[in-house]
């Protein structure tokens, strides 16, 4: 009888322990659902595991007493696709990775709130994206095309030698309709050719190119398993081998016909909800501790001033550049990219 009230007991005392258990996890799933919520629409790349975004949500959910939501877009290229075609459904209070190719689009299609970025302390080549209130850069990186050390017997020097015939099918590239990198490379032929003789030039191309990847990290992909010699990049990405896996084989290949800049920006669409939290995280994104942590993850230029110096960022050589910063207007890139699938269509049949 002894043995069977003491078991009686000890369950009753489980039972009870599992109960108080219960009722404690149902007052903190309460407690977090009372908290606001701060949802960051983001490409793949700021909002994956690798990404800068994971850093920066539990940096500020120790301060904000909130809770932060991503809501990943793939590739920065179509984040105003979903944007455009979700709304307010998408219930987005801060939009991450939009590029200059992106913004009157943006200001045509969307209303964003003001930002006050006017005591932003930024490197000289930010100053000319600090064009209007509603879009702050908080990272940057010159396009170049990267390669294995030894790949070439002469690495190539400007965008003809990328025509040799030991390269074809060779090149890893971007589709400029989805992927912010991939309509940097068109631009950049243009620029540097003209209209008429840059798309001459990209018509070869697409006989150079392993594939037209829908993403960035897609293409890159390619170019790391060895099915392509080389790949659109950034001049950053050699620094990602050379710290992430301790290799040093890969490099970033100058032009001589100089090279362009992106700059990847942050907004507040008007519809936002937490729009103050969105504010205060933009506020983190371009602090000392926000811009470390882009760079680092990222593997961008930071905007702000003196972050990278001490880093390994700060000895990337400088490449030659093409000179001003150009927000061209939505009509134009819509014609350049129609006149893009046309070629790509035509190439196809």
């Amino acid at each position: 009888m002894v043995n069977v009230k003491h078991f009686v007991i000890f369950i009753a005392v489980i039972f009870l322990s599992l109960f108080v258990a219960v009722l404690n996890k149902n007052d903190d799933m309460k407690l977090q659902e009372a908290k606001p919520v701060l949802r960051v629409f983001g490409y793949a790349s700021f909002t994956g595991q690798w990404g800068a975004g994971p850093s920066l949500k539990q940096i500020f959910e120790k301060d904000c007493d909130c809770q932060v939501q991503f809501i990943q877009g793939s590739d920065s290229g179509i984040l105003l696709q979903r944007l455009k075609l979700e709304g307010e459904s998408l219930g987005a209070d801060l939009v991450v990775g939009l590029d200059q190719f992106d913004l009157q689009k943006a200001l045509a299609e969307q209303k964003w709130r003001e930002l006050n970025i006017s005591d932003l302390d930024v490197y000289d080549e930010v100053k000319p994206a600090l064009q209007n209130n509603y879009f702050v850069p908080f990272d940057w990186g010159v396009i170049s095309f990267v390669t294995r050390k030894g790949e070439f017997e002469k690495n190539p020097e400007n965008f003809d030698d990328l025509l040799s015939p030991n390269l074809k099918r060779k090149i890893a590239l971007q589709d400029p309709r989805t992927s912010s990198p991939g309509m940097q490379f068109l631009s950049w032929v243009i620029r540097a050719k003209g209209e008429e003789a840059g798309f001459k030039y990209i018509k070869k191309m697409m006989e150079q190119a392993h594939s037209f990847s829908p993403s960035w990290s897609s293409a890159y992909g390619l170019f790391s398993k060895k099915q392509a010699k080389t790949a659109l990049s950034y001049v950053t990405s050699p620094v990602f081998h050379r710290v992430e896996e301790k290799n040093n084989d890969y490099i970033a290949l100058e032009f001589n016909e100089g090279h362009p800049v992106q700059f990847e920006f942050a907004a507040i669409p008007e519809s936002c909800r937490n729009c103050e939290l969105a504010e205060r995280f933009i506020n983190l994104m371009l602090s000392d501790q926000g811009q470390k942590l882009i760079m680092q993850k990222s593997y961008m230029f930071p905007v702000v001033r003196n972050v990278k110096e001490g880093t390994v960022f700060a000895d990337i050589p400088q490449f030659k550049t093409l000179g001003d910063f150009e927000i061209p207007s939505t009509q134009e890139v819509e014609r350049l990219l129609k006149k893009w699938s046309d070629l790509r269509r035509g190439d196809s049949n």
